[in-house]
C-alpha cells in the first residue's frame, strides 16, 4: 500500500469505551475492529476512529518498512446476544484520510497508482463470520473492497489485557486486530522492484466493559 519510506506515525493512544455489561468478553472482541463511541438500543453500535485506530505496514527491499494509518471511519456493530456466531460487522474508511509520517508518500497513495481516492474515496470491510479459535482469540472472516474490487479478507482478534480501572470497580480489555492482504489483488501494482505485494493491517483498542459502580 505505501510506497514510500517513513519513520511510523504515531497512531490512536487507548481510547475508553462503555458497553452495556451484557455484551461480555465474547462479543468485545468484534468492537476492537474499531472501537465505539455509543451504543444503540438491542445490541446496535455506531462505531469511529474516536475509539481505535486502523494502521498498516508494508516492506520495502526486506530492509525496512513504511507505516501509516487511516483517520477516519465509520462502522454498525451488530451484537447478537443468544447466538455469538451471528454477530456481525460493516465498516466504512475514508481512504482519503490515509495518512503517514511523510506527507508527499501520503499523497502518493491517495493516487490512481495506489488508492485512487478521486474514483474510489471508501474501502469497505464486511465481516461474514465470527468465532473463537483460542482462549483469548478469534477468527473474523469476511470481504473487503478496495478500488471497486472485492477480496476475502481474515482477521484475528487477541484479548491481550483485562485490567481494572483505577479505584474503580469497572473492567476494561485490550484488544489487538492482525491482518494480512496483498496490495496486487486490488491493482497496486505500482512499484513491484522496491515494495512488497504484502500488507500488514493492525488494529488496535481498549474498551470499558463495565460501567463503574461506585459505594452507596
Amino acid at each position: 500500500m505505501a510506497g514510500f519510506c517513513g519513520s511510523p506515525i504515531r497512531s490512536a493512544g487507548k481510547p475508553m469505551l462503555r458497553i452495556d455489561r451484557a455484551a461480555t468478553l465474547w462479543f468485545a472482541f468484534v468492537v476492537a475492529v474499531c472501537g465505539c463511541n455509543s451504543a444503540a438500543a438491542q445490541g446496535r453500535y455506531s462505531l469511529d476512529q474516536h475509539v481505535g485506530s486502523i494502521a498498516f505496514s508494508v516492506g520495502h527491499l526486506g530492509l525496512f518498512s513504511s507505516h501509516g494509518e487511516f483517520h477516519r471511519f465509520t462502522a454498525i456493530l451488530a451484537l447478537d446476544r443468544v447466538h455469538p456466531e451471528r454477530t456481525t460487522i460493516a465498516v466504512d474508511v475514508d481512504a482519503r484520510s490515509i495518512d503517514m509520517a511523510w506527507q508527499d508518500g501520503a499523497e502518493k497513495l491517495r493516487s490512481p497508482a495506489y488508492f485512487d481516492v478521486r474514483d474510489y474515496p471508501d474501502v469497505r470491510f464486511t465481516s461474514v463470520s465470527v468465532a473463537q479459535d483460542g482462549p483469548d482469540s478469534y477468527a473474523i472472516n469476511g470481504r473487503i473492497e478496495i478500488r471497486g474490487v472485492t477480496q476475502p479478507l481474515s482477521l484475528e482478534a487477541k484479548l491481550v489485557g483485562r485490567p481494572m480501572l483505577a479505584g474503580q470497580d469497572a473492567q476494561t480489555a485490550d484488544f489487538v486486530v492482525t491482518g494480512h492482504l496483498k496490495r496486487s489483488a486490488f491493482g497496486m501494482t505500482a512499484d513491484p522492484l522496491f515494495i512488497s505485494d504484502n500488507v500488514d493491517i493492525t488494529i488496535a483498542a481498549h474498551i470499558e466493559l463495565d460501567q463503574p459502580r461506585h459505594a452507596g
